[in-house]
């Protein structure tokens, strides 16, 4: 049998005011459940007919009007509420008309409260970098419903298979992302949808059938000899500064961003009485201590006595990205040449190619797990060769 809402009115007589008005209530009655609240409309007991329960004598059209109003806008909390899954009571029917609650049954009205949620937390459960990417999906599913349904916002019932498989070709056509990356968010919208799940938004998981899939990657380095030549070739002032300090991430295995927070405070002394770098890494906000090789203190030389606190002259990592294009043209280097390649070239040309162990590279790039760390390691045919010498010489 189909649940019924009743909103009726009553003068309540018996809460007889000073000035001899007495107030008019609202009476909400749904499933054998109910509720009141008082309208704050108050009358003359005797301009009010109980039968029909309406305003008589005078004003009546205005006070109607509003009681009519207030039965609308119940009606109208009443339906949103019957398209989520919370449970229905006149009261939360009450408390949803009076502002007391909220109905999370939209997707981005959803993601808005994990992302509020979320940035709370962030330095206790949460790094910055990972409340950034949220924010990242976030807008690029705005701008996807606002395309596709010129809306700013869905129902989550509507959230479906074809609802996320389109929702992953229009990021792949739409932004700078390649699969891995177009993963990534849809990754963190299926987050979304789980919590949808865990707080009983929705009952059914729209991922079903829905497979993620990410493409294995070989990270992009530069070896020994490519890096010689790239400190070696002539370049203008504006490419030798960008190669300055992309040079100088190769040596430390800093990302861009934590290169252009980098400050003198992050310089210290190590227990070695060499200069280390102390930071937090902005990604995980794990710490890491890196001691300065020669080849990066004699470029932290050349920046660290400017008058700003910040230690490099940064530009925006899209136009270092372009120079440094530039930078491998002029060296011949045939690689997609990135900022982030500075930090492949640190865990294996720098570090791991000579033998460093994988818990202490692990240690100075920040990593969370050291199978991170393990992914460069199938990348150097020449560790490989080192390893295998050694092995070759039991046997000799």
């Amino acid at each position: 049998m189909k649940k019924q809402l009743f909103v009726s009115f009553l003068a309540r007589k018996t809460l007889i005011k000073k000035s001899g008005l007495v107030p008019i209530y609202c009476r909400v009655r749904y499933d054998k459940t109910n509720s009141s609240f008082n309208t704050h409309i108050d009358i003359s007991s005797s301009n009010w007919d109980s039968k029909r329960t309406r305003v008589i004598g005078k004003n009546k059209k205005s006070l109607n009007f509003k009681l009519e109003k207030i039965k609308f806008d119940i009606i109208d909390k009443y339906n949103q509420l019957s398209k989520t899954n919370e449970i229905i009571t006149a009261k939360t029917i009450v408390d949803f008309y009076k502002n007391k609650m909220s109905v999370l049954n939209s997707i981005v009205s959803v993601f808005k409260k994990h992302n509020n949620d979320m940035e709370s937390l962030i330095g206790l459960q949460y790094a910055y970098g990972s409340f950034k990417n949220y924010k990242t999906t976030l807008k690029h599913l705005v701008c996807y419903i606002k395309q596709k349904y010129s809306t700013s916002d869905i129902l989550l019932t509507k959230i479906n298979y074809d609802f996320i498989y389109n929702f992953s070709q229009f990021i792949l056509k739409n932004t700078e992302c390649n699969h891995n990356g177009m993963m990534k968010h849809i990754q963190r919208f299926k987050k979304i949808t789980n919590y949808c799940i865990k707080n009983n938004y929705i009952s059914k998981d729209p991922f079903l059938g829905f497979k993620l899939t990410f493409k294995k990657t070989t990270p992009v380095y530069i070896n020994k000899q490519e890096l010689y030549i790239l400190e070696n070739i002539e370049l203008n002032e504006n490419l030798n500064r960008v190669r300055d300090i992309f040079l100088f991430a190769c040596y430390t295995g800093l990302s861009y961003v934590d290169l252009y927070n980098l400050t003198i405070k992050n310089i210290g002394e190590g227990n070695d009485n060499y200069k280390w770098i102390y930071i937090k890494r902005h990604k995980t906000n794990i710490p890491s201590s890196i001691p300065l090789l020669p080849p990066a203190h004699a470029i932290l030389e050349k920046y660290e006595n400017a008058e700003n606190e910040k230690i490099f002259p940064m530009i925006s990592n899209q136009k270092t990205n372009q120079s440094l294009k530039e930078i491998a043209k002029l060296c011949k280097i045939n690689k997609n040449l990135t900022f982030h390649c500075a930090r492949h070239t640190f865990a294996t040309t720098i570090t791991l190619g000579d033998g460093v162990p994988f818990e202490t590279v692990s240690k100075m790039l920040g990593h969370n797990s050291i199978k991170t760390t393990q992914i460069y390691a199938q990348v150097l045919d020449s560790k490989i060769s080192s390893d295998m010498t050694k092995l070759r010489q039991r046997y000799i």
